[in-house]
């Protein structure tokens, strides 16, 4: 009998709660609409810079802010560039100079602090370009090696009076290394049917092979390709590598530059790399020749130049008309970039192309 009282009088207490709401957690008489707390509007706009913005690298930019009709006292205005605090102001304009920034987007915060205790963040982003046009560059071809047809290059770099190469495709993908003279390998390892390899690069004794899709880079020890280890990574793709006597830089077809710790593979940095005009997509096969970052970018028949501090494409060289024409039918595109320290000489290829080429560099 206790029992069934208690249960009586549980159910009664639930059916009062119940009573006062309708199932969709409104009061009664008053729709979900009027039950939400209304969205704050911004008190203040960023007026300068707009949203999307684009300026030079270096140029000076005032940050001004515009308080709407009807807002609260200002108490302070704090101005903050990717996160790190510029100044604080009663609302005033500040300029900013970019000088010492890098190329790419930007975030532009203000904080504004009211007499009430409230405070608001407003956010616009912006875009800093190369402060000028890259310097063009042709080449002239100084040796001509062959190269194997069969070989799709994605890495490329030179050592000891060797070639090493990475070759991609599922089930082709290979490390190999080369004579220079013949174009022949002296010493190849196939890579796992599943794996496409890419970029590629020389840390001490070691061997580093990115692969495309897999998020996995392979070690190897030069002198006879033993692996040694096996990296996930995070980043979507690889693309090319190569490392700069601090850190591994990596792309992955986008117009981002990744600086990485060379034993983990994990992320200490990046850049969107610029010129004049924009982002520079497609950035491919890389080589770090005396504190430049030269890279390909794929499809086309250019190299860039790149600071590797700032992001700034300084030069562009034209490798057109390498191949003749009966050659290029049979050839895909230009991809590979070797520097050899102890003599200067840089070595280019392509994926599927017949001959390897010793070339100098001129200005326009």
């Amino acid at each position: 009998m206790r029992f069934l009282l208690m249960m009586t009088c549980l159910c009664g207490a639930l059916f009062t709660a119940c009573s006062s709401c309708n199932g969709s957690g409104t009061k009664p008489g008053q729709t979900a609409a009027q039950q939400r707390p209304r969205q704050q509007k911004a008190q203040i706009a960023i007026v300068s810079p707009k949203n999307n913005e684009q300026q030079p690298l270096g140029a000076t930019i005032t940050l001004s802010t515009q308080m709407k009709d009807g807002a609260e006292t200002i108490d302070s205005l704090r101005w903050f560039v990717d996160g790190k605090w510029l100044k604080t102001t009663k609302g005033e304009d500040i300029t900013w100079n970019t000088a010492g920034q890098t190329t790419g987007t930007h975030r532009v915060e203000a904080v504004s602090y009211y007499s009430s205790g409230q405070r608001e963040n407003i956010l616009v982003s912006i875009l800093l370009l190369a402060p000028q046009a890259p310097k063009q560059y042709t080449y002239k071809v100084i040796q001509t090696y062959p190269h194997d047809t069969k070989a799709y290059t994605q890495g490329l770099l030179f050592d000891e009076g060797f070639l090493y190469e990475s070759t991609g495709l599922r089930g082709e993908s290979t490390l190999r290394k080369v004579n220079l003279q013949t174009g022949e390998s002296v010493m190849s390892i196939n890579l796992a049917t599943e794996m496409f390899g890419e970029g590629l690069a020389l840390v001490g004794d070691k061997l580093i092979q990115l692969t495309w899709q897999n998020q996995v880079a392979f070690v190897y020890q030069k002198s006879d390709f033993k692996q040694l280890s096996r990296i996930n990574y995070q980043i979507r793709e690889g693309w090319g590598l190569t490392y700069d006597g601090t850190h591994l830089l990596m792309t992955d077809g986008s117009a981002t530059l990744y600086f990485l710790d060379k034993d983990y593979l994990t992320e200490v940095r990046r850049l969107e790399v610029c010129d004049d005009k924009g982002a520079v997509y497609q950035l491919n096969e890389l080589e770090y020749i005396n504190g430049e970052l030269w890279a390909n970018v794929y499809t086309t028949d250019d190299i860039l130049r790149i600071d590797p501090k700032t992001g700034v494409v300084t030069g562009r060289i034209n490798m057109a008309g390498l191949l003749n024409s009966s050659e290029q039918k049979a050839a895909d595109v230009l991809n590979g970039i070797a520097y050899d320290e102890k003599t200067g000489k840089i070595y280019v290829t392509g994926k599927y192309w017949p001959k390897l080429f010793e070339i100098q560099v001129n200005s326009r």
